[in-house]
Parts: C-alpha cells; structure tokens; sequence
C-alpha cells in the first residue's frame, strides 16, 4: 500500500534530484509529480486529489505563486522518502517571506482599441387614422303641385250631356316632388408603400488608449 507524500523545494533543478532519489527507493515514475509557478492553479486540486488536507494544499499553492516548487509522490516506504524530501525541504513561509523581500516587480501594460458593432433598431410605421368632415353639396330638386280651379258656367246641358254629368267618377292628377337622396363612394386617393432597404456605411471612431511602461531607476542615497 503506497501513501502520498509532499515536498518543497527552492528551485526545478533541486526538485529533479529529488525525482531521482524518489525514484531509487522504488516510487513508481507516473505517481511522481513536479508543480512550478506556472501550474498553480491546478495545485490545490491536485494535492487534495492526492489526499492532502485543503488548507495544506492552499499553502503549498501560495508557495508555488511565489517562486517554489511542489514535489510530491506515492510511496511505500514512505519514512525513507520524507528523510528525502526533508533534506531539501522548505517551508512554504520561508518561501513566501523569502519571495516577499527579495522580489519587486513591475509591468507595462497597454490598452488596445477594439471596434466592435452594435444593432439599434429604427424605421417608419404605417399608420391609418380615419377622420371625419362635414361637406356641404347644393342639388336642385323639381317640385310639382295639383292646384284647384273653379270657375262660374251658366250653360244648359243636353239630355245626353246631363247623363253623363250625373254617372259618378273618379279623376286623378299625381304631383310629383323631388327630394335628395345621399350615398357614398370611396376612391382612393393615394397609395402608400414601405421598402426597407440596406445601405453600407464606413465610419471612423476615435478614442484615447492609455500605454504605461515600467522603468527601472537608480536610488542614491544622501
């Protein structure tokens, strides 16, 4: 039964001699893993995988930030690989101290203008309103009227005459009266068309982009 062990060393050319000697006292090759600054994200997982507590975990990876490097292995034997491990060991905080006071550093950092495009919405609607007006059209209109005449006679009517005076009868004059009488009819006036229509546009933009650059000066001291 194999159980992982941990180490911290100050640089990669300590951590391969310490592969080496692992490796002599029989840790399988593929369980043997070195981890500098440039996997420090993955650290934590790894060590916790590897059945490591987290927040030893967490403090080798802050090592690792800073400058150290992460050996670590299955072994079966595993009090003759820590005598291995502990003769090169450092300790995170040494390693973070250490990196703390010795380290400074700097960075130049400039900004770039991207042009990017984004879609606003605009256009015409089509709107129909009905409105109402009062017109005024003149129409002449015929108008007929029955008038009554009556006039005095004094004439003697012959016996056929009297006959057919005395036979009753109807007449009947009709008068005949206009009045106006209203429709409608719609013509159309106008028509009304919307065409959408793509057109392409070249527009420059203009922006300030900022630029710092890291210089290293001499100190004198008065």
């Amino acid at each position: 039964m194999t159980e992982s062990v941990i180490g911290l060393v100050g640089d990669r050319k300590t951590a391969q001699q310490v592969r080496g000697e692992l490796a002599k006292l029989g840790c399988a090759d593929r369980t043997i893993a070195i981890f500098g600054e440039e996997d420090a994200d993955n650290v934590v997982q790894e060590l916790t995988e590897r059945g490591h507590k987290e927040d030893v975990a967490r403090r080798y990876s802050e090592a690792v930030r800073h400058g150290g490097i992460v050996v670590t292995a299955e072994a079966k034997d595993v009090d003759r690989a820590l005598e291995v491990l502990n003769r090169f060991h450092k300790s995170p905080e040494e390693l973070i101290e250490g990196h703390q006071q010795e380290t400074a550093r700097g960075q130049s950092v400039e900004e770039e203008l991207r042009v990017g495009k984004k879609q606003s919405a605009t256009g015409k609607r089509l709107v129909t309103e009905v409105s109402e007006q009062e017109v005024e059209k003149p129409v002449r209109l015929r108008e007929e009227e029955v008038e009554v005449e009556r006039n005095q006679a004094e004439r003697r009517l012959s016996p056929e005459e009297a006959d057919r005076a005395f036979q009753e009868g109807t007449v009947e004059v009709t008068a005949v009266r206009e009045r106006p009488v209203v429709s409608k009819e719609a013509r159309v006036t106008e028509e009304v068309t919307l065409r959408k229509q793509a057109n392409e546009r070249q527009e420059t933009v203009r922006d300030t982009v900022r630029h710092s650059e890291a210089k290293v000066e001499d100190t004198k001291k008065k």
